[in-house]
């Protein structure tokens, strides 16, 4: 009995830290031995999570079981050995398919956080990336990323420190476009009441790719990315980031815009309504710096001072935003 029990360890001995063909075995050991070594081999199929096919191992098992049967000695402890492996596949492949149910009908749950107009917010993610967001913005994240991703949503405006985790990349759903990456910081404005959103990267490396997956743009620092979503098209360009990462700082900083584009980021901030009784003063273009905490009055007044010909009103309501109208200043 003594010498069976010997058989057998050297046998485990010889499965723990060797392969059969590298492994000198005796005639009286080989049967048993490469019996051993396939059970193993299916054992550790079990453990291959993503490749497990339970219908497939069954199949070879029960190959396995039957080639024994056929033996015409059955060793007592071979019986037993491979009984044991049977059990313990059985119990894996119970535990591995508990696991699988569990995760497929596991629900993500998700936080939104919707910031006030004019108002400011800073998040860290479960994940220890940071997000600024800006007024108007709202922000979707899962309480818990999953395993293989990082997936948000947002619609607003936002500043992100991602941080890094190469099997994990962090991405960024907007309206008509994603952004995946890996670790950075980078600002994207994508209100989807806007023609055109943009993505600016500070430092790192993003890919922006368009819903439907029609094209692909991959930035650099220092560039900002432009997208219509009308046309769908991405234009890319070297600029000058502060630009479009101060507002973090309580500043919004405009050069060459549109007045019509910077009154709506004013509506943002300062929840206020504005309307412009003349078209065409739309089209006319300002640069500058204002501070997000100075009265809406003040800004104004600024932009006027710029442009002799324009001049504004102020109409405060009850229970309702307050309106402020745009309008030409008349011809002396």
């Amino acid at each position: 009995m003594r010498q069976k029990i010997n058989h057998w360890e050297d046998i485990l001995d010889k499965l723990h830290d060797s392969k059969p063909e590298n492994k000198k075995v005796d005639a009286e050991e080989d049967a048993d031995f490469s019996n051993a070594f396939r059970i193993k081999e299916m054992l550790k199929q079990v453990f291959l999570f993503d490749s497990f096919d339970k219908k497939a191992a069954k199949i070879r098992i029960d190959e396995e079981l039957k080639l024994s049967l056929k033996v015409k000695s059955m060793n007592p402890f071979n019986l037993l050995f491979i009984r044991a492996a049977v059990v313990l596949v059985a119990v894996l492949s119970g535990a591995l398919i508990q696991s699988v149910i569990s995760n497929y009908y596991k629900t993500t749950g998700y936080t939104e956080l919707s910031v006030p107009l004019g108002q400011m917010a800073q998040i860290k993610l479960p994940d220890g990336t940071k997000a600024w967001l800006n007024s108007g913005t709202t922000f979707r994240y899962p309480t818990d990323f999953e395993k293989s991703s990082r997936e948000v949503y947002l619609n607003g405006e936002a500043f992100f420190d991602v941080a890094k985790d190469k099997s994990k990349p962090f991405v960024i759903n907007a309206k008509n476009f994603s952004v995946t990456v890996l670790g950075t910081s980078f600002n994207l404005t994508a209100y989807s009441d806007d023609e055109n959103s943009n993505v600016t990267l500070v430092e790192g490396s993003i890919l922006l790719e368009n819903t439907d997956k029609k094209w692909s743009k991959r930035l650099s620092p220092g560039q900002a990315a432009t997208i219509n979503s009308n046309s769908e098209e991405a234009q890319v360009a070297s600029v000058n980031t502060d630009f479009y990462t101060t507002w973090k700082e309580g500043k919004v900083v405009f050069k060459a815009e549109p007045f019509e584009l910077i009154c709506k980021k004013l509506e943002r901030w300062y929840n206020v309504d504005i309307v412009f009784n003349d078209p065409s003063l739309k089209q006319l273009e300002f640069s500058g710096t204002f501070l997000k905490y100075k009265p809406i009055e003040q800004v104004l007044r600024s932009i006027c001072i710029m442009n002799d010909q324009i001049d504004f009103s102020s109409e405060n309501k009850i229970d309702q935003k307050n309106k402020i109208v745009i309008k030409r200043k008349p011809n002396i």
